[in-house]
């Protein structure tokens, strides 16, 4: 009974890996106004990201700004780029994390690696590395942008990797905020809920801020797991933690990253 409830784990998160993967192509975002791209390749992931940096109109160097990165920038960084320009905020600056060749989200957004994943799995740690010691010392640092604070924005398998980083102790977690939008709570049997039970064996405090959704049309597992990490959460009563949960009414899979980013943005950066 257990080996079947695994596989047919294994057998939804796969469904989601490659629902995930199979995006559509990738859109002109250099044309997207006050929009400034570059490319930059990683030592640690051996990957060359295509970044797109949003900045509002009145953008001035001297000033600290609300950072918000987005993981799979090259889908949602326009649409994203649209909530930002609507809320007429001048003190964020939207960051989409995309690729400049093969997308290997796959590999970036995953730890541990898992042999049945139709892709190589496992890069987290990597991705972390290349987000702390080369992306944000990029941005802060060679093109000058000061952060006031940071979040970070994943869907499906990008809302496990915003989650992982919180609940992981190994690598500095460099974000206030995230947004985790419906999560893929599934990934290696559940692995997010032994990695949380390790964090909380020994921490009491998590000073972060935290939005996380899933939508009521996303299936009866998702909608399990999501409640699952709820009460977990909800029982820890970890100092310094702020959470907000919600779950999205008439929303599937594929239309939760930016009903989930725009509400996301408003609770967390109040837009």
């Amino acid at each position: 009974m257990e080996k079947s409830i695994q596989n047919s784990i294994r057998f939804l998160f796969l469904i989601i890996g490659l629902v995930s993967l199979n995006s559509c192509e990738k859109e002109n975002l250099s044309a997207i106004e006050n929009n400034r791209p570059f490319y930059i390749t990683s030592d640690f992931t051996n990957t060359k990201y295509s970044i797109n940096v949003l900045y509002p109109p009145s953008y001035n160097s001297s000033n600290s700004y609300r950072t918000i990165y987005m993981l799979d920038g090259d889908d949602y960084f326009k649409e994203a780029a649209d909530v930002i320009v609507a809320s007429n905020k001048e003190n964020i600056i939207l960051i989409g994390i995309g690729y400049a060749d093969k997308n290997r989200r796959g590999t970036d957004y995953s730890y541990p690696k898992d042999i049945d994943f139709p892709s190589a799995s496992g890069g987290a740690k990597e991705f972390i590395n290349f987000i702390n010691q080369e992306l944000i010392p990029h941005i802060e640092n060679k093109i000058g942008i000061e952060s006031s604070d940071r979040t970070l924005f994943g869907h499906s398998l990008g809302g496990y990797l915003a989650l992982y980083i919180t609940f992981q102790q190994g690598q500095l977690n460099p974000f206030d905020n995230i947004i985790a939008a419906s999560s893929n709570f599934m990934w290696y049997n559940a692995y997010l809920f032994d990695l949380e039970q390790q964090y909380f064996d020994t921490q009491n405090t998590l000073n972060k801020s935290l939005y996380i959704t899933v939508g009521d049309l996303e299936g009866a597992s998702i909608n399990l797991f999501f409640n699952a990490f709820k009460h977990r959460i909800n029982e820890r009563s970890y100092s310094g933690l702020i959470v907000n949960y919600e779950r999205l009414k008439n929303i599937s899979h594929r239309n939760s990253p930016i009903i989930s980013f725009k509400k996301g943005v408003s609770v967390l950066l109040s837009i």
